[in-house]
């Protein structure tokens, strides 16, 4: 089976997995998620922080957003565009965002942009990672093309429940400098 079959059957799997959490720890880990984001160093640090609206099957990013906007911190949301690339959105609150591409909750078209050399924190989503960072996405490509250009620390957010043993990578694949779960945030493992 190649790599792409691969990564497909896990997603496939995680996500069968993901709507068969139990709701009470899917709201617990992902407010202990966002508590831990906020805690980091690289966080408090930040003027510009770029987090995504988590759908229902991601970890729920409400706590860390609100909890920006509170720090008074830039908060910038991605919007999808043609190529598998993304604009980077200022929002100032929900009021900025409307469904987009695939249903996702994504900034209004007349939201200002910044680039990703701006971006001081920035929160990966995944359907699932490794403990050695290798990040199993949706399969757009749009993050990995985005990390390429990002000047900062990467976060990337994953309830431990859906952590898995091995994710099949590809040569395009980005790897992302932080794990974080509801149970801390850990370097990826050599």
């Amino acid at each position: 089976m190649e790599l792409a079959e691969q990564k497909q059957t896990l997603r496939k799997a995680v996500r069968a997995r993901a709507r068969a959490i139990d709701p009470d720890y899917q709201k617990s880990a992902s407010e202990a998620i966002c508590r831990n984001l906020m805690a980091h160093p690289d966080y408090q640090s930040a003027k510009v922080v770029l987090a995504f609206v988590g759908t229902k099957l991601e970890v729920n990013t409400d706590t860390l957003l609100r909890g920006v906007w509170a720090d008074g911190k830039m908060l910038c949301v991605p919007r999808c565009k043609e190529g598998h690339r993304m604009d980077l959105c200022v929002i100032r609150s929900y009021d900025d965002l409307s469904p987009g591409a695939y249903g996702i909750l994504e900034p209004k078209a007349d939201c200002p942009l910044v680039t990703a050399q701006d971006i001081g924190f920035a929160v990966i989503p995944c359907v699932s990672f490794d403990r050695k960072g290798g990040r199993l996405g949706q399969g757009g490509g749009y993050y990995d093309r985005f990390l390429d250009d990002l000047g900062c620390h990467s976060f990337l957010v994953c309830r431990e429940q859906l952590v898995v043993d091995h994710v099949p990578c590809e040569a395009h694949d980005r790897k992302c400098t932080y794990l974080v779960t509801e149970n801390g945030v850990f370097l990826p493992e050599v």
